[in-house]
């Protein structure tokens, strides 16, 4: 294996052509031996092929994001900012090296280019994110039909539940308008909030929108318009906006909240509880009138108090008069699963360390991240074993350049069954000496 090595070295150094050609024989002779549950693309080729590369290609082709582009075109940029969000890179030099480390390897996710540094640095600035932020929400429109159905059998009004929320990523200097005074040292510092709609059955997210956290979330409620008929809204009272309450009752959208503090409530009457509401924690059901006399907006909702097993009261409003008012309180927490997307995101992705300085390297860098998590949630959803998603992604992490069939590695739970040792020794020989 050592000869092999130093083979292939000198191999590399006499050109381009026959560098290719000693590296399919380098690779051929690699796999001899192999079993079944290698594969031809490493973990991270076997990713980015899950992609629509045409559908992306011609969103390129509309955002015209090529356009005097000589040699770093858009999908190298996205390729290699996949790399360093599975990766866990923390700076444009560790993707640097890190691709370099595996140049050989980098042909399967159909990398043809990639540039130094300072170029790499310089696309993350000039080019226009809205390319990528297409990009998702077409590889979403695409996958999203592999995308795990975490619908109950029993709970058929939960594949209706659309989650709003929102989170807010401190920046390391004022780059984006932030909201509230500044920090005690006088030095104020920006924030990008990440506005996310999904569907619960799916989680992931559908509808996303970058604004700076000065932005009242009750803004994003705006672009929540193609959901289907009998869609129930699940949202946290920062998001009152009794004009589009009353867009949603027309369009047959129901609507869950909680009311806000200061909120004027007018009781039109108190609706009944029966004991098995009460049991659950049901203190009241009134049908009231949201708005001061002078407002011109005026909602007519149903409010339920109701209290938990903790003793914690909460309030909430709604459109909806069918559902039993502790059924209403279940809807409701199911706005914790959004929750769980936003801590998802910061612990197991780069969207607490940001590659770049400026607005569009931050916009980039959190449409790749989304990109990535899209991925990871679909191979997710395609084994039958229950995986938990920082398991999942610390195995991406671990074996993204190596030749494993991701699939196959999480059905037998990380067991090498099967695995020989002639192929256990090549696949030592391949970590030490990667070509």
């Amino acid at each position: 294996m050592l000869t092999l090595a130093v083979y292939h070295i000198n191999i590399k150094r006499k050109g381009s052509h026959l560098h290719a050609k000693s590296h399919s024989l380098f690779i051929k002779l690699l796999r001899m031996g192999k079993s079944k549950h290698f594969q031809g693309d490493p973990v991270f080729g076997q990713l980015v092929k899950l992609l629509p590369k045409n559908a992306l290609n011609e969103v390129i082709r509309e955002q015209e994001a090529d356009k005097f582009t000589k040699k770093f075109y858009t999908w190298d940029h996205l390729i290699t900012m996949l790399f360093g969000a599975f990766t866990h890179c923390s700076s444009l030099r560790e993707i640097e090296t890190g691709i370099e480390g595996f140049d050989s390897r980098m042909h399967h996710a159909q990398l043809q280019h990639f540039p130094g540094k300072s170029t790499f640095a310089d696309a993350n600035q000039k080019r226009n994110a809205k390319v990528f932020e297409q990009i998702f929400n077409s590889s979403y429109n695409y996958l999203k039909q592999f995308l795990p159905d975490s619908c109950p059998s029993h709970q058929d009004w939960v594949k209706d539940l659309f989650l709003v929320d929102s989170t807010t990523i401190t920046l390391f200097k004022n780059i984006m308008k932030s909201a509230g005074r500044p920090a005690g040292d006088g030095k104020k510092k920006g924030g990008v909030k990440i506005h996310v709609g999904m569907h619960h059955n799916e989680d992931a997210p559908s509808v996303v929108r970058l604004t700076s956290s000065a932005t009242h979330d009750s803004q994003f409620l705006k672009n929540i318009d193609k959901l289907p008929e009998g869609s129930i809204l699940v949202f946290d009272k920062a998001y009152r906006d009794y004009k589009r309450f009353n867009e949603w009752n027309e369009k047959g959208f129901s609507w869950v909240t909680r009311l806000k503090r200061g909120s004027q409530v007018s009781v039109q009457q108190d609706l009944e509880i029966d004991q098995e509401d009460q049991e659950a924690g049901v203190l009241k059901d009134q049908h009231v009138e949201l708005g001061h006399s002078a407002q011109k907006e005026k909602v007519i909702c149903r409010l339920i108090e109701y209290q938990d097993k903790d003793n914690n009261k909460f309030q909430f409003i709604t459109n909806d008069f069918q559902k039993s008012p502790s059924q209403i309180a279940l809807i409701y927490k199911q706005r914790w699963q959004i929750e769980l997307l936003f801590k998802r995101l910061k612990q197991n992705l780069q969207l607490g360390k940001f590659l770049g300085d400026n607005e569009n390297a931050i916009r980039i860098q959190i449409w790749c991240n989304l990109l990535a998590d899209l991925l990871l949630m679909v191979i997710k959803s395609g084994v039958k074993r229950q995986w938990s998603y920082s398991t999942l992604a610390g195995l991406v992490r671990l074996h993204a350049m190596n030749y494993i069939n991701i699939k196959e590695l999480l059905k037998y739970g990380g067991k090498q069954r099967g695995i020989n040792k002639t192929a256990q020794s090549q696949r030592e020989f391949d970590y030490a000496n990667p070509p």
